[in-house]
């Protein structure tokens, strides 16, 4: 018995752009730019060791760039995250959320370019990093951090 096998070829397949390699695409989202290196941020209130009760107030500043809120990535320009109990991130890490589970893991976004607001935390012992970000929550500059006390 003799079989015959005939296989349909589509053209198509070789008109087709070529998937990108994910690893490359993934330098290039982590690649900041010309983000300002002298970048900072710091907390102005509370301070380091301080004891305050809930709501707690934070007070921001930065050097080196201009606050502004979140959306496309501008030199020169980031918005502010309050990061608690989680570590304070690498340059280039995305800060998670903005949405309510990730601020119910602790990553507050000031991405409306505020320097102040308001954190709710029970009473407790508490670290926070003050981080900048671009627009699109990319991380970088220099981070502040300090413990408090809520009461």
């Amino acid at each position: 018995m003799l079989l015959v096998v005939v296989a349909c070829v589509d053209d198509a397949a070789d008109d087709q752009v070529p998937e990108e390699d994910p690893e490359d695409t993934a330098a290039e989202d982590d690649d900041l730019g010309e983000q300002p290196a002298d970048a900072q941020a710091t907390f102005t209130s509370p301070s380091d060791g301080d004891v305050v009760s809930s709501p707690v107030q934070v007070e921001m500043a930065t050097e080196g760039i201009t606050v502004a809120p979140a959306g496309d990535p501008v030199v020169g320009e980031g918005h502010l995250h309050v990061i608690v109990d989680q570590g304070c991130l690498e340059d280039g890490e995305v800060v998670p959320g903005p949405s309510d589970s990730a601020e119910a893991e602790g990553y507050h976004h000031f991405g409306d370019g505020s320097t102040s607001g308001e954190i709710d935390l029970e009473p407790g012992t508490y670290e926070l990093c003050l981080q900048i970000a671009d627009g699109p929550h990319r991380v970088y500059g220099s981070a502040d951090e300090i413990t408090i006390t809520v009461e």
